[in-house]
């Protein structure tokens, strides 16, 4: 049984609304359908709050029973208990790739006066950051419900010396520059490190739109690892 199955029993069992969940922890309608792998920390840090009786190990690993037996006040007294404050001693400055800005990107990579006229985002940081950090605005519904248009994401550029290792698409979804299809998000669902194929999924590909293609890493100008994501205002306004 997977993570989303097991929330989608203990929300049956408790007789509570997807949108009703999804509204308690700040998510979009679509979260549920979305979850692929795991729930990110700072979701399950609300869902600890929101429902205390849900053995977050259960649901995580499966380990357990699905409600915890004891006082949930308890549970509540607990979670706040170990809550400490994070504090980042310093900010990662990254450059926004606007949908606006697309169009001389792969040409004009990291050059200086390419990026010093794109806007800036600020990313807290805990540790010095090393390789090199970019930002894109999501365009087109393809990725939907995960990712909504105007949506930013940070991205760290995965070094063209990796790609003939298998890549961590389990892991992480991806940006990928394109020399002539342009830039696009996608979850890549295989890697054929022999031929450097690339498989490419569209979480949003019902009634026969956004199919799975192919793609050579040899065609790929830039690739990126998608390592935060930051929701736009319009996005969390669809939903009410």
């Amino acid at each position: 049984m997977s993570v989303k199955e097991r929330l989608k029993k203990y929300l049956n069992h408790k007789d509570i609304k997807s949108i009703e969940f999804t509204d308690s922890i700040g998510a979009s309608q679509g979260y549920i359908n979305a979850i692929r792998k795991s729930i990110s920390p700072d979701k399950l840090a609300i869902i600890k709050i929101k429902y205390p009786d849900l053995n977050i190990d259960w649901l995580i690993y499966g380990d357990g029973r699905m409600l915890y037996d004891i006082n949930s006040n308890a549970i509540v007294e607990e979670v706040y208990k170990d809550v400490i404050p994070k504090i980042y001693p310093t900010h990662l400055e990254v450059r926004v790739v606007t949908n606006k800005a697309r169009g001389g990107y792969t040409d004009s990579y990291y050059a200086d006066e390419y990026l010093k006229d794109l806007p800036v985002v600020l990313v807290e940081a805990d540790k010095e950051y090393k390789g090199k950090y970019l930002a894109f605005e999501v365009d087109g519904d393809s990725m939907e419900p995960e990712y909504y248009p105007g949506d930013i994401v940070i991205c760290r550029e995965v070094k063209r010396d990796l790609w003939q290792y298998k890549l961590h698409f389990k892991e992480y979804d991806f940006v990928i520059a394109h020399g002539t299809k342009g830039i696009m998000l996608k979850e890549i669902v295989d890697h054929n490190i022999e031929t450097g194929e690339i498989t490419c999924h569209s979480l949003n590909n019902g009634d026969g739109r956004n199919s799975d293609f192919i793609l050579n890493l040899k065609e790929v100008s830039f690739l990126y690892n998608i390592v935060e994501h930051r929701r736009s205002g319009k996005a969390k306004r669809r939903h009410r």
